[in-house]
Order: structure tokens, then C-alpha cells, then sequence
């Protein structure tokens, strides 16, 4: 078997290991009393079950402040027994633990949502230094024809884009951003349908140096008498869609003027949104791009695996997605906000022990890592 079939064979074998979670073992002789009880702490009068909480909180911290370091005392004020006790995904409790009396809990925890949580903490904090959403309303309504240029004009005398602002800053406040409705001109009349529109729609982006678009497209139901909404995100780092959410409402022209029946039939369209947003920022794919890495010069799969779990640490990148492997070569996918020149200098930074490492960029989105003693 060649080394490109065995790293694959081994790899769907490691990723049926991963999809379990990941394994820890905590013991109640590590149990501090905690001063400040949760909730349902508070609520139990079962010993064992509170026990059980706190060697789950255990367990959850314990991973957390390893896969930190010195960044855990930011995140410390948020995990409480109720937190940790969402990231569990199984567990076995062991009463034969030593010393005598001691219970040791076995089990597997979601690393991967707590590394998207970590991330999702991280946007709220930054906010506004890297999250500037540039906000575009318009609308091919019969009566109600608004064109995106006319977005922070119109805000001034129209109901629905009042309306569809004030929902879409409650959402990015979430994450300590505010909107920034357009106010210029643009040759765009609609969403961008393909990748030369939105190469138009990035430009008028970066005018303001805003990184995300939010636009907000409102469009007739041919032959129905429905309204159609759509909220489009686009990723100017990426200069792709990153999602959209929309439905189908039930509205006429008359109905544009009530406010509280416009909340009302908007409510879930944009809980979607804020869904989506999340998601996009937890999995860090909102300020990330995509670039190749090519590991080179690989004569075992031992050697495969030292280059990958060291990658894998990061160092202002993601951990190494494994993409094919012929001869002595593997292909990663790896995401980075940093420039591909930071990248090069990063990742030449943390050679193996015992190896020297050359990194070469083939192209702007290209490395190629060799590892030599």
C-alpha cells in the first residue's frame, strides 16, 4: 500500500475517533467547592448529581485552559456547571476509583463547538474593529421601487427600512457592530448574481473600509400576492455570499406602513439570520481565507502525522484540513486572515523538533512546506 492510500485509510479511521468527541478522565479528589453554584446547582439536594456537575465543569475547564494557555483567564467568567454541562457528549462514572471514596468521571467531550464558542467570543470582543457592516436596502415592489443607492436617504421618510435596520443592528449588536446604511452611488440594482457583480459590490465596500455587506432584497411574487424577502451576507475578505435567509410574506402595500405587523412577520427571518451569523463567525469563516499547503518531502507516516499535529497547533491559522496525498507529498487546506507573506514567516517559525523546514510560495494562495534534518 502506497503512502497516499494508508494516510487515507488511517484518516476516515482518525475521523470516526474525532466524531466520538474528546476523551477525558477528572476525579473528585480535584473537586474545589464552587462558591458560586449554578442555578441548578442550587436546586439539587442530590450530592452525587451536584458532584457530577462539577466533574463536568472540571472536565470542560480543564480543556479549555490546556487549549488556551495564558487566554483562559478571558474566558474563565463564562463557564459555569451549566455551560460545561452542554459541551458533554458522554460519560461513564467510575466508584472504584483510588483513593477509597473517590469518583473518577470517564467520557468524551465536543472540543470542536468549544473551539467554534472560543471564536464566537472572540468576534464579540473585537466588535467594531473588525466587523464594519455596510447595509443596503431594495425593492422591485409595485409602488414601492427602491434603489440601493437610495438606501441612507430613504431611511429618512420609509417605514420598512427603518424597520429593517433597527432588526438587523439589534442583531450585529450582539456581536459590537453597528450598520453603516449606503450612502453613494451604486451600479448595482439587485443582489449580485455572480462573481463579477460581487467584485462590483466589494469595491463600493471598501470605499468605507466595511468588511461584511448586509443587503436586504424585497421582491414580487410574480402571479402571488406575497412579498418576498432576502437577507444576503457577502464577505468582503473571502469577496464571496457567505449566506442568505429569506421567506416569503404575506404583505400588501398597505401593510408597509404598520410597524408592529412588520416586526411581527420579520421576527423569524431574521432569528435566521442571526443563526447563520453565528455560525459563520464561530467556524471563523467571515474574516479567513482559504490557502493551499503542500507538505513535502514526507518518507513515513509517522513523519506525516509529527508536520500535521505541530500545524495543528496554529499560529494565526487554522489546524490543517487533509485534502490527498501521492508519494512522498500531502495536500492541507488551511484558513488564515493573515497575509500569505505573515502566513510564510508563521509557519517557518514552528519548524519539527529535530528538522529544519524551507517554505516556498508557488502562488498567492500557495505554500509548500519541505522538511529536512
Amino acid at each position: 500500500m502506497n503512502l497516499g492510500k494508508f494516510i487515507f485509510v488511517i484518516l476516515i479511521i482518525t475521523q470516526m475517533v474525532w466524531a466520538e468527541g474528546v476523551p477525558f478522565t477528572v476525579s473528585s479528589s480535584s473537586i474545589v467547592k464552587n462558591p458560586n453554584p449554578s442555578a441548578s446547582e442550587a436546586q439539587n439536594s442530590d450530592p452525587e448529581t451536584t458532584l457530577i456537575s462539577d466533574l463536568k465543569y472540571l472536565a470542560v475547564a480543564n480543556w479549555l485552559q490546556t487549549y488556551l494557555g495564558q487566554r483562559f483567564t478571558q474566558f474563565d467568567k463564562y463557564i459555569t456547571p451549566d455551560f460545561a454541562e452542554k459541551y458533554i457528549f458522554d460519560y461513564k462514572l467510575n466508584r472504584q476509583a483510588q483513593p477509597a471514596g473517590t469518583l473518577e468521571l470517564v467520557g468524551h467531550l465536543d472540543g470542536d463547538s468549544l473551539k467554534k464558542w472560543i471564536r464566537l467570543v472572540d468576534s464579540k470582543s473585537k466588535g467594531s474593529n473588525q466587523i464594519r457592516p455596510l447595509f443596503i436596502v431594495s425593492s422591485n415592489l409595485p409602488g414601492f421601487i427602491i434603489s440601493p443607492s437610495e438606501t441612507a436617504s430613504r431611511s429618512k421618510d420609509s417605514l420598512i427600512i427603518q424597520i429593517l435596520n433597527q432588526m438587523a443592528q439589534e442583531k450585529l449588536r450582539k456581536l459590537n457592530a453597528g450598520l453603516t446604511p449606503l450612502d453613494g452611488p451604486c451600479s448595482l440594482e439587485a443582489p449580485p448574481k455572480n462573481n463579477s457583480e460581487i467584485q462590483t459590490l466589494i469595491s463600493i465596500a471598501n470605499r468605507g473600509n466595511e468588511t461584511l455587506v448586509v443587503w436586504a432584497a424585497l421582491t414580487a411574487c410574480p402571479g402571488c400576492n406575497s412579498t418576498r424577502i432576502d437577507l444576503f451576507l457577502f464577505n468582503t475578505y473571502s469577496q464571496n455570499l457567505t449566506f442568505v435567509v429569506g421567506d416569503d410574506l404575506i404583505l400588501s402595500a398597505r401593510d408597509l406602513g404598520n410597524p408592529n405587523l412588520l416586526r411581527r412577520v420579520l421576527t423569524p427571518v431574521f432569528l435566521g439570520f442571526q443563526t447563520e451569523l453565528e455560525n459563520a463567525f464561530s467556524e471563523d469563516t467571515l474574516k479567513e481565507m482559504p490557502f493551499k499547503l503542500i507538505i513535502d518531502n514526507i518518507d513515513s507516516f509517522r513523519l506525516l502525522k509529527l508536520a500535521e499535529t505541530g500545524l495543528s497547533r496554529g499560529n494565526g491559522f487554522s489546524a490543517p484540513i487533509f485534502k490527498k496525498a501521492a508519494g512522498k507529498t500531502a495536500e492541507y487546506e488551511i484558513k488564515s486572515a493573515l497575509s500569505i507573506e505573515e502566513l510564510t514567516q508563521r509557519i517557518e517559525a514552528s519548524p519539527l523538533a529535530g528538522f529544519k523546514n524551507q517554505v516556498t510560495r508557488v502562488d498567492g494562495s500557495t505554500l509548500v512546506v519541505r522538511y529536512f534534518r
